[in-house]
């Protein structure tokens, strides 16, 4: 179901299955170790995120709305998957289910979470996270990308979205906290001419 390779290591390659194991590889897939969380039990490992600040942090999301069990299953380790630990604290509602996390490529710490209604962030690591739904519709987030500092959420129903530049969110030490920041760059493309706007 879900595939993730270290981006400071090539040879540290996480996967998840539709039964809900968890397997690592340090040497590149010449040899393999089942890490699945105790007492997981069956289900679907939808998201794996390697943290882009160090590879032996890696964060997991479990799905089991296939047996109405409809709670968030989100797991982070710090040690290659020999230890887990539970990050869901504030991540609450009914029918509203972890889909997929993924971490900032800038700060470390700083994670976002897609669910079966909504979008989440957290400032610490996972220890706690924030609603922060804005103008997005109530609607389940699949999957997160970062590009260019923008963040991508995609939908099962209502399209792409984009968070234009997350650099706020980067730069605040609380969500509640407000202030004005620089706005990067823009380019207006048209006729294969380039503006600065």
């Amino acid at each position: 179901m879900s595939v993730a390779i270290s981006s400071r290591n090539s040879n540290v390659i996480y996967t998840g299955s539709d039964d809900g194991l968890v397997n690592i590889t340090l040497d590149g897939g010449d040899s393999w170790k089942n890490i699945t969380p105790k007492g997981l039990g069956e289900s679907i490992i939808n998201s794996i995120e390697v943290s882009p600040h160090d590879h032996s942090t890696v964060y997991i999301v479990a799905m089991r709305y296939k047996f109405m069990d409809l709670k968030s299953y989100i797991f982070k380790s710090s040690n290659y998957g020999e230890t887990w630990e539970s990050i869901t604290k504030g991540i609450e509602g009914e029918h509203n289910f972890a889909r997929v996390v993924r971490a900032d490529k800038k700060v470390k710490g700083l994670l976002y979470a897609g669910t079966e209604t909504g979008f989440y962030i957290s400032k610490d690591d996972g220890e706690n996270w924030t609603h922060l739904q804005l103008n997005l519709p109530i609607v389940p987030i699949t999957d997160l990308y970062i590009n260019d500092n923008d963040l991508i959420a995609s939908t099962a129903g209502r399209s792409f979205w984009i968070l234009d530049d997350i650099a706020p969110l980067q730069v605040v030490k609380e969500i509640k906290d407000i202030m004005i920041l620089k706005p990067k760059d823009t380019y207006k493309i048209i006729g294969g001419r380039v503006s600065n706007l």
